[in-house]
């Protein structure tokens, strides 16, 4: 016990997308019809949906493009829409979204 296995080879060909508190790209246009780019925190990834801590409000059925590990070649790419948008403190909002 204790001992971490060695040799352990990855047998998913799919991407992993480590989601304790990790920061995220959001793309977004917004209501003036202009391409707009940020960085949030992704509190949760659920089998259909995604939470994110993010600085302003969007409007329910906003779309909006999240890339989790912006920076690397495990880079991912996933779309989703606004389902539910709620303050929890100054300049923090709570940012569900539908995955599509």
């Amino acid at each position: 016990m204790g001992q971490e296995p060695t040799g352990f080879e990855e047998k998913r060909s799919s991407l992993r997308v480590d989601m304790e508190a990790e920061r995220i790209r959001l793309d977004w246009i917004n209501s003036q019809g202009e391409s707009c780019t940020d960085h949030a925190i992704c509190i949760d990834l659920a089998r259909k949906g995604v939470l994110i801590d993010f600085k302003a409000a969007f409007k329910v059925g906003d779309l909006i493009a999240l890339t989790f590990n912006e920076k690397t070649d495990k880079k991912n790419t996933i779309k989703g829409q606004v389902c539910r948008s709620s303050e929890c403190s100054v300049n923090s909002y709570h940012i569900a979204l539908q995955l599509i």
